[in-house]
């Protein structure tokens, strides 16, 4: 009796492992940004067409954000058979009640697919462990200040989850979005960012991209410039995301995601030190300074890097 026990729960251990493995497989991408407008929505609908057109992946796209634009975008245009779920958050509920929904409709939507595309606008009602439910996160960024220093505050606010060494960091990922000259493009971001996190190659702008919304993805459109730049941007993530599958730590205190540190302070003053003028180099660079130590005294000590 022993015996038969001992060997039944030998197969359900191994039985368990891999279907963790299976289950492991799916890819969770998660676009999310606290500033609106930076084209999540774009990147989102076109993201999700690329994988379940080209890829020919299960593809399914939740749609958090209140106006749906994501979720709109994919139900009106070329039916493609993506999975489609728009939710409103009940922010005003309380964190738990937040994360809880957030979690559901994801556990829902993403049964029986190859990979989950999350629309966000990021809100602090949701707790930073969400974070940790996806492989890859996708900031994206305009070049222009306002922009740039919203993507420094939410980088440096949740460098601790990209550093994590309790649990596996999802990958963090800077798209640079709305580029309309690659020539500036490589000047502030080539130069600018590099090993703390990953740079994808630039969605450009067009001004003809609002005449795509719900009637037509990127990926089939007849101007070969947009078409191109954008299956070029999405095998990107899909080799980004494959790259983050298929690599294990080699032990549980190695980390996937190089560190993000305070070097990336550096790297956006260096943007913001292009000025010549010597009294907003030295505001800004005070200014920094003090983000970097609010941000790290409000991290335990145990977390820091």
């Amino acid at each position: 009796m022993a015996t038969f026990f001992f060997k039944t729960l030998v197969i359900t251990i191994s039985c368990i492992i891999i279907w963790r493995q299976f289950v492991n497989k799916l890819i969770k991408i998660l676009v999310t940004s606290q500033k609106g407008g930076v084209g999540k929505s774009t990147i989102s609908a076109n993201l999700a067409a690329y994988f379940s057109s080209v890829v020919s992946k299960k593809t399914c796209l939740v749609d958090f954000d209140h106006q749906a634009t994501s979720g709109q975008w994919v139900k009106k245009a070329t039916p493609l058979g993506i999975k489609c779920r728009t939710v409103d958050l009940p922010n005003s509920r309380g964190s738990g009640i937040t994360l809880l929904t957030a979690k559901e409709f994801i556990r829902k939507t993403e049964a029986g697919s190859d990979v989950l595309v999350s629309d966000l606008t990021w809100t602090d009602v949701l707790p930073p462990e969400f974070l940790f439910g996806f492989n890859l996160i996708l900031v994206p960024s305009s070049l222009s200040r306002v922009e740039l220093n919203s993507t420094l505050e939410f980088v440096n606010r949740f460098s601790y989850i990209f550093n994590s060494k309790m649990r596996k960091p999802p990958k963090l990922v800077i798209v640079p979005s709305r580029v309309d000259n690659l020539n500036t493009y490589h000047k502030i971001f080539s130069n600018s960012f590099s090993s703390g996190f990953f740079l994808s190659p630039p969605v450009l702008y067009s001004p003809d991209a609002h005449e795509y919304f719900c009637k037509e993805f990127f990926i089939f459109s007849k101007n070969n410039k947009i078409k191109e730049n954008f299956n070029a941007f999405g095998k990107s993530i899909l080799d980004l995301a494959v790259y983050e599958q298929n690599t294990v730590p080699k032990n549980k205190h190695e980390t996937l995601t190089k560190k993000v540190s305070g070097s990336i302070l550096d790297r956006f003053r260096a943007i913001r030190n292009s000025t010549p003028n010597q009294e907003v180099r030295k505001a800004a660079n005070e200014e920094i300074v003090e983000k970097k130590e609010k941000s790290k005294s409000s991290i335990p000590f145990f977390l820091r890097r």
